[in-house]
């Protein structure tokens, strides 16, 4: 495998991802060949002697053939079995890189999953957030690529089921104040650490049964190791929708807003969250866009992403008919409000 087996386009967006965790972060100024190095990529054979891309380079920055060649039987399910149990309602079937492979499954939990008003101290945190990035993140580092047993996600009315192909190392279910973490891929592990997707080992089972109990009214998650799965199960409280309290007035705006949510399942990256948020108070220039966005200069990633945005309906033109005007700004629409909503 060569350096033409990887998409150069995900070292920036891996870039972009350092970048929200440290503006400084020192990985930012290495080329995509170092950023390799560092991250772990390239090995050298100890019998042979030659060095080359590991595996694990072509999980994290392959592109999709590459990925079905080195390991063609990797697959990441996500169902929504609400209603039609017995095959599905929704689903997602991925066999790409682990960088967009993480942002499409959280994509796909929050479409299908809920997320309720929570305060931690005097701040607003996303309880949904809290929990299934740790899952998801879990669901990555830990998979057994060799294995061509799906890794999945099932939302089910209930409970959302995790399934995991793994190597054993404990039996039976775990205790989360009584056991030993151990990092099944430890590149991946340290790479995500960095791309601020992973905490640490054991990180996941302690988090989500911290958080677990406010998100689902006192639900324990359980952690079963069995031969050649992994198993989480995560129960869900079964609300009834009430609506009987909204006036019509209110009702109308949460009808849109679900609408808009709906229709506009867009995943985003850091950045682009960041320039929407930045445009609730007002317009902005695009030099204001760069600088919110943490570029220097106007990359061919940042005007996708820009792009991408007012191809979404999220940012509009101030003025529309000049595209190209130095007087034009950019500007937050409703569907981008409900999106952020």
């Amino acid at each position: 495998m060569g350096k033409d087996d990887l998409r150069t386009d995900l070292f920036d967006l891996a870039r972009d991802l350092l970048r929200s965790q440290r503006q400084n972060h020192p990985w930012l100024k290495f080329s995509d060949e170092e950023l390799l190095r560092m991250g772990g990529f390239v090995r050298k054979d100890p019998l042979t002697a030659e060095v080359g891309y590991t595996l694990a380079a072509a999980l994290m920055f392959g592109s999709d053939s590459t990925i079905s060649q080195v390991v063609p039987g990797m697959v990441f399910d996500a169902l929504l079995r609400r209603d039609n149990i017995d095959r599905y309602d929704d689903r997602l079937r991925l066999s790409t890189n682990l960088i967009e492979t993480f942002d499409l499954l959280m994509g796909f939990v929050e479409k299908h999953l809920n997320d309720p008003f929570y305060l931690l101290g005097n701040e607003r945190i996303s309880l949904r957030d809290r929990i299934f990035r740790e899952l998801v993140s879990n669901l990555i580092a830990h998979r057994e690529y060799t294995s061509a047993a799906p890794a999945s996600i099932t939302i089910f009315r209930d409970k959302v089921v995790l399934r995991n192909p793994h190597v054993q190392h404990v039996r039976g279910q775990i205790d989360p104040n009584h056991f030993t973490p151990f990092p099944k891929n430890p590149t991946l592990c340290n790479f995500m650490l960095q791309l601020g997707r992973y905490e640490q080992a054991g990180s996941g089972i302690y988090n989500v049964t911290k958080y677990l109990p406010f998100y689902s009214n006192g639900a324990t998650p359980i952690f079963e190791e069995h031969p050649d799965l992994f198993i989480t199960t995560i129960p869900l409280e079964v609300l009834e929708a009430d609506t009987t309290s909204l006036t019509p007035d209110i009702e109308a705006q949460v009808e849109a807003q679900v609408e808009a949510q709906v229709e506009a399942q867009v995943v985003l990256s850091m950045w682009q969250k960041n320039i929407l948020l930045a445009c609730i108070s007002g317009d902005k220039t695009g030099k204001d866009l760069l600088t919110i966005a943490g570029y220097q200069n106007r990359t061919g990633n940042f005007k996708k992403g820009l792009q991408r945005l007012i191809d979404q309906e999220f940012l509009q033109l101030s003025i529309p008919d000049k595209p190209n005007s130095r007087l034009q700004k950019y500007r937050l629409t409703k569907k981008g409000k409900a999106w952020l909503g």
